[in-house]
C-alpha cells in the first residue's frame, strides 16, 4: 500500500497545564453538574474563564454542544467545553461520538495537538480506565482518513500530529492497550477499502504473510494446487471463474499451552464480486471491493490479540477468490462437493460467500477447535433486519453467542440474535444433493445463509456474524468514516480477551 499519509499519535501525559505542549484543552462539563478537580484547576488556569462562561449561560452542556474559549496562557491557547448533557443519560456511546466529532473539527482547523481532559470526562458510571481507552480509540479513528492512493493536492490533507490524555493518574498501559486495538481497525479499514486491481488474493495472502512476520504469528500460504489437494469444491468452483488465483491463509496465534484448544475465526475473503454469471446490476457492484471485510477483520483481529499477548490460542482461516463472469465460471444448477462431502446445488452464483466458507468452516475442525466464529459480508437483507446499526448474529451454542452479547456492551459494536429454526432448514432440502445453497423463492435471507453454513461446522460451537450492514458506511458519523468501517474488530478482541470470564 502507498504511503501518503501519517497516523495521529495518541499518548497519555501527567496533568500539567502550566507546561502545555498542545494548542488546545477539551474539558467536559455535564449539564447542572458542579466542575470536577481538574476542571477547577484548568479554570484557575484560564482565569476563571469557564465558571464565568458557564455563569453568564452562554454555555449549557447540553450533549453535542461546544463552546471554545479564547485564553492565550502561553502555548495553550484554547479551552473547548464539550457538553455531555444529563450524568444519568451519559453513555460510552455518546462519548466516542462526540470525541471523534470533536478531533476532526480540530483536525481540519489546523489545530496540530490537541489535549483531552480525561477526569471531567468521568462519571459515577464509568471510571477513568474506561474513559481513557474509549478516548483513545475514538480519537484514533475520528481522525483517520483513507488517502493512500491520492497523489494531488496532498498538501491541503490536515492531520492533527498528536493527542494528549491528560490525568494525574497513569493510564499509559490502557492507552497502550487502545492503541493496538484502534491501530487494528484503521488498519481494517485500508485493507477493505484498497481496490481490486490491487487487493487480488494473492495481494492479500503477501500482506497477511507480512503481518505475520511482524507480530510473530506461524503463517501458512495454501494456492489452488493445495486447495485442489483438499478437495475444497465449493471454494474451487467459485474462484475458477478468475484469471486471479485463490489462496487460502491460515494464521497461528499460541497465547496459551500447547494443548489449549483454539478459537477459530473464518473470515469470508471475496476480493472483488461481480456476482459471477448472475451478474450484478449497477451500482450493486460498485462497493464490492468489500466484500473480503470479513477476511480482513480476522487477520487484523489476530493480530491485535498477538500484540495484547492474550493467554488464548486463535487460528484464523481466511479463503480468498474473486467472483467473477467468464466461460470457466461456475453456474446455477451446478452440484458441487464441499470439503466434508456434502453435495451442494447451486441455485444463484451471487450467492458466493456462503460457498467458500462452507469449505472453510469445515477445514476448521481440523484443528479441534473448541469454538469457531465466522466474519462475513454475507447477505444484503442484513440492511432490512437491522439496517446500518447492528449486526446479526447466529449460532448452535448460547453460551458462545453469550460472549458476544456481553462483548458487544464494552466494545459497543451492536449485535442482535437472529434464530435459526428447524423450519427455515426445510427451504434448503435439494431433490438432487444433500443440501440447496440458498432459498430461491426469498425470505428470511439472513437467517438462510447461517442455516447453511450451520452443515459445515459438525458439533463445533460456532457463531456466524454477517456484516454486510455494518462493515460499510456511506457517509462519515462520529467514530465511523465514510467505506470499511472497521466493524466488528473491537468486539471480535473484546470476545477474545474476556474469553474466560
Amino acid at each position: 500500500m502507498p504511503e501518503t499519509k501519517k497516523e495521529s499519535k495518541i499518548t497519555y501525559s501527567p496533568l500539567s497545564l502550566d507546561k502545555a505542549s498542545y494548542s488546545t484543552l477539551i474539558i467536559g462539563i455535564f449539564k447542572g453538574k458542579n466542575l470536577d478537580d481538574s476542571a477547577k484547576k484548568a479554570n484557575e488556569r484560564a482565569g476563571n474563564a469557564i465558571s464565568d462562561c458557564l455563569k453568564s449561560g452562554d454555555f449549557k452542556a447540553e450533549y453535542g454542544e461546544t463552546r471554545n474559549l479564547f485564553i492565550n496562557k502561553g502555548s495553550l491557547k484554547y479551552i473547548l467545553l464539550a457538553g455531555l448533557g444529563e450524568e444519568k443519560e451519559y453513555k460510552l456511546e455518546k462519548l466516542n461520538s462526540l470525541i471523534a466529532e470533536i478531533s476532526k473539527r480540530l483536525r481540519d482547523s489546523n489545530i496540530g495537538k490537541f489535549g483531552v481532559l480525561l477526569p471531567s470526562f468521568a462519571s459515577s458510571g464509568y471510571d477513568e480506565a474506561q474513559i481513557a481507552e474509549n478516548v483513545a480509540i475514538s480519537a484514533a479513528l475520528g481522525l483517520h482518513q483513507f488517502i493512500d492512493f491520492r497523489t494531488k493536492e496532498l498538501d491541503k490533507i490536515k492531520n492533527a500530529d498528536e493527542v494528549f490524555l491528560l490525568s494525574d493518574k497513569n493510564h499509559d498501559a490502557a492507552i497502550s492497550q487502545s492503541r493496538i486495538i484502534s491501530n487494528s481497525i484503521v488498519k481494517s479499514r485500508d485493507l477493505a477499502n484498497t481496490p481490486p486491481n490491487i487487493a487480488n488474493p494473492e495481494y492479500f495472502a503477501n500482506y497477511a504473510k507480512e503481518l505475520a512476520k511482524k507480530s510473530g504469528l506461524k503463517c501458512a500460504i495454501l494456492n489452488k494446487h493445495d486447495i485442489e489437494k483438499l478437495k475444497m469444491g465449493c471454494f474451487l468452483a467459485v474462484a475458477q471463474g478468475s484469471k486471479n488465483e485463490p489462496r487460502l491463509v491460515v494464521l497461528e496465534y499460541n497465547g496459551a499451552g500447547k494443548s489449549d484448544k483454539p478459537v477459530v475465526l473464518v473470515g469470508k475473503g471475496i476480493t472483488f464480486d461481480s456476482g459471477g454469471l448472475n451478474i450484478k446490476p449497477y451500482p450493486g457492484m460498485t462497493t464490492m471491493k468489500g466484500d473480503k471485510t470479513g477476511a480482513v477483520i480476522a487477520i487484523h483481529t489476530i493480530e491485535a490479540c498477538a500484540l495484547l499477548k492474550l493467554p488464548i490460542n486463535i487460528v484464523s482461516i481466511t479463503p480468498l477468490c474473486e467472483n467473477m463472469p467468464d466461460a470457466g465460471s461456475y453456474r446455477p444448477d451446478d452440484i458441487l462437493k464441499a470439503y466434508n462431502g456434502m453435495t451442494v446445488e447451486v441455485k444463484n452464483t451471487d450467492a458466493e460467500g456462503r460457498m467458500i466458507l462452507a469449505d472453510a468452516l469445515a477445514y476448521a475442525n481440523k484443528y479441534n477447535p473448541k469454538a469457531i466464529i465466522d466474519i462475513a459480508t454475507l447477505t444484503g437483507a442484513t440492511m432490512v433486519i437491522l439496517g446500518s446499526v447492528g449486526t446479526p448474529i447466529m449460532g448452535n451454542d448460547e453460551k458462545l453467542l453469550g460472549k458476544i452479547k456481553e462483548a458487544s456492551k464494552a466494545s459497543l459494536d451492536k449485535v442482535w440474535e437472529l434464530p435459526l429454526w428447524e423450519e427455515y432448514a426445510e427451504l434448503l432440502k435439494s431433490e438432487i444433493a444433500d443440501i440447496k445453497h440458498l432459498n430461491e423463492e426469498g425470505g428470511a435471507g439472513t437467517i438462510i445463509g447461517g442455516i447453511f453454513l450451520k452443515n459445515f461446522v459438525g458439533n463445533t460451537p460456532w457463531a456466524h456474524l454477517d456484516i454486510a450492514s455494518t462493515s460499510w458506511a456511506k457517509m462519515d458519523s462520529g467514530i465511523y468514516a465514510k467505506g470499511s468501517t472497521g466493524v466488528p474488530v473491537r468486539l471480535l478482541i473484546e470476545v477474545l480477551r474476556g474469553w474466560e470470564k
